[in-house]
């Protein structure tokens, strides 16, 4: 937790010192602020960018906008969160209200379709629906496996889960299957 708060203000600091960078070379561009502005910091470069030809300073001045653009779409990134994490309700009473993460139950979703026989690895991505759980897996299986035995057994296996462990309803669960490409796997059929 920690370094994430480290690194998040890094990036920002970061960005700040960009876009104010962008700004005054957009200044001295435009001829609207002396080369001299940051007291002999970046001074040759500002003083190149002021005597620029019309058609280079206008160059300059586009490229420090695209900077200072992506500096505050950035900052505005870092700095607002862009969702907020899904909560699904499993109860309520006059006792309290229990909830689950939606990133639980993908977790769920995953550890459980990850002991089928033959499946290696497993994403998933969980919404909500008027039927229950709309549950999406995508699957990597070994080289060979027979998909026709491994689908219906992945299916019941999560559907079943989530139902038990959470009592949500499961109205779908659909997998996309993909084939681990480990060049050393030979392939037969009977």
């Amino acid at each position: 937790m920690m370094i994430s708060v480290f690194n998040r203000l890094v990036v920002i600091l970061g960005a700040l010192a960009v876009l104010a960078g962008a700004v005054v070379t957009i200044g001295v561009a435009a001829q609207a602020w002396s080369p001299y502005i940051l007291l002999g910091w970046f001074q040759p470069q500002l003083q190149l960018a002021s005597e620029a030809t019309t058609a280079s300073r206008v160059a300059i001045i586009c490229l420090s906008a695209v900077a200072a653009v992506g500096m505050l779409a950035l900052l505005i990134a870092e700095v607002i969160p862009l969702r907020t994490s899904v909560v699904h309700v499993l109860s309520t009473t006059d006792k309290g209200v229990a909830t689950i993460e939606n990133q639980s139950l993908c977790l769920l979703a995953e550890r459980t379709g990850e002991t089928v026989h033959g499946v290696n690895d497993v994403d998933s991505f969980i919404r909500d629906s008027e039927d229950g759980l709309l549950v999406k897996c995508r699957a990597v299986v070994a080289l060979g496996a027979n998909l026709l035995e491994i689908n219906p057994e992945f299916k019941s296996k999560v559907r079943d889960t989530i139902q038990q462990l959470t009592g949500l309803p499961v109205a779908r669960v659909d997998i996309k299957f993909k084939y681990n490409s480990d060049k050393r796997s030979r392939v037969s059929v009977r």
